[in-house]
């Protein structure tokens, strides 16, 4: 649930602050490494961040210890990610990761959904050299502590 709610109002993935407020032409998002940059249509079930928190994200979250990063202005709803079942024995399909599926793909009557996904549109890929983990004035000031709930749940 709060994966599909910060996916759907753009809330950073780690605080919950709005990025649209923060920077409503762009948002950044910080994926796992995958041997390239962030690419035009690339799908994710990643939210954004908002620059302060990705450099708690990247020093804190095991996953990320390997990321690229892009800004990214047009992020838009492209399906689902989930558990795919076979119509006709009811079981769930065997596979080691979720199932992305198109919205307008008939599969996805077969598919419990767990998280949204999002086709980044518009990608400008960016590199930790670049200072894409920056604020606006290149210079970071007293990082925000976790919020509670990104703790706990």
């Amino acid at each position: 649930m709060r994966q599909r709610r910060a996916v759907r109002r753009m809330l950073c993935q780690v605080c919950g602050a709005d990025t649209l407020e923060q920077a409503p032409e762009r948002q950044l998002f910080v994926l796992k490494d995958v041997g390239r940059p962030v690419e035009e249509g690339e799908l994710t079930t990643a939210a954004p961040v908002c620059p302060p928190c990705a450099l708690i994200a990247v020093e804190h979250c095991p996953h990320l210890r390997k990321h690229v990063a892009a800004w990214v202005e047009r992020p838009l709803p492209w399906g689902v990610a989930g558990i795919p079942y076979d119509r006709h024995t009811l079981l769930p399909i065997p596979g080691d990761d979720l199932t992305k599926v198109a919205y307008g793909d008939p599969a996805r009557h077969w598919l419990v959904a767990t998280r949204q996904v999002l086709s980044l549109n518009r990608c400008t890929a960016v590199f930790a050299d670049t200072g894409y983990l920056l604020p606006t004035g290149g210079v970071v000031g007293s990082r925000r502590p976790l919020p509670r709930e990104a703790v706990t749940t």
